[in-house]
């Protein structure tokens, strides 16, 4: 028996419902019965979801291991209410980069190359996302966040033009932009996350160009 890919997308997604639901009750000071059901049902399904995909491929399950840190980790600043701590946001875009990993494995069936650039590039983009925001919303007075941000951006291109990368460094020249251009100005959090929607369109169109050629 073989997963395809569609059936593998959609019971992830339910099993990101589970998480989604257990976080939200982690959170709640008085726990609710009715979403602790809830809770339950969505786990109970998510399990019997994903049963049939680690049957098929035994191996996806040490990606799964390797995200429960991750997923701890995101379970504890849940339960202290300080979700926008920038560990939290590094250990969830960790967590998340596996999983794109654990997605290239299921289709290519081995573990090469180019199933570490899948986790290294989107990684090193959303970690510049992760400084960008907070210089934007939570610590846009914190001149160590703005150098951290600016530095970081620039340090990657460099890096890349260095290493002889020109496609990758151009990948991550609009993100180096728009965290010096936009620093200071009064953007509403809605235009924020647009302007990363395309950014994030802009990366992956290049990432997956060099991934193919």
């Amino acid at each position: 028996m073989e997963v395809d890919t569609y059936t593998f997308c959609n019971r992830v997604a339910i099993c990101l419902y589970g998480y989604f639901f257990l976080f939200q009750y982690i959170k709640q000071r008085k726990k609710s019965r009715e979403l602790l059901r809830t809770v339950m049902i969505y786990l109970m399904i998510a399990t019997l979801a994903i049963i049939p995909v680690l049957w098929v491929q035994t191996r996806l399950i040490w990606f799964a291991f390797a995200m429960i840190p991750f997923g701890l980790v995101n379970a504890y600043f849940a339960k202290i209410k300080d979700e926008r701590n920038v560990w939290n946001d590094v250990s969830a875009v960790t967590s998340f980069c596996i999983g794109g990993m654990a997605s290239y494995y299921h289709g290519a069936h081995i573990f090469d190359e180019t199933i570490v650039w899948v986790f290294v590039l989107p990684y090193l983009y959303f970690l510049g996302s992760i400084f960008f925001v907070k210089t934007m919303i939570r610590e846009k007075k914190s001149i160590m966040y703005r150098n951290l941000s600016w530095g970081y951006h620039m340090l990657l291109i460099i890096v890349f033009i260095a290493l002889g990368y020109p496609l990758l460094a151009l990948a991550y020249a609009p993100s180096l932009i728009r965290a010096v251009w936009f620093y200071g100005k009064k953007i509403p959090i809605m235009k924020i996350g647009i302007l990363e929607i395309a950014n994030s369109i802009f990366v992956l169109t290049c990432l997956t160009t060099y991934l193919l050629i």
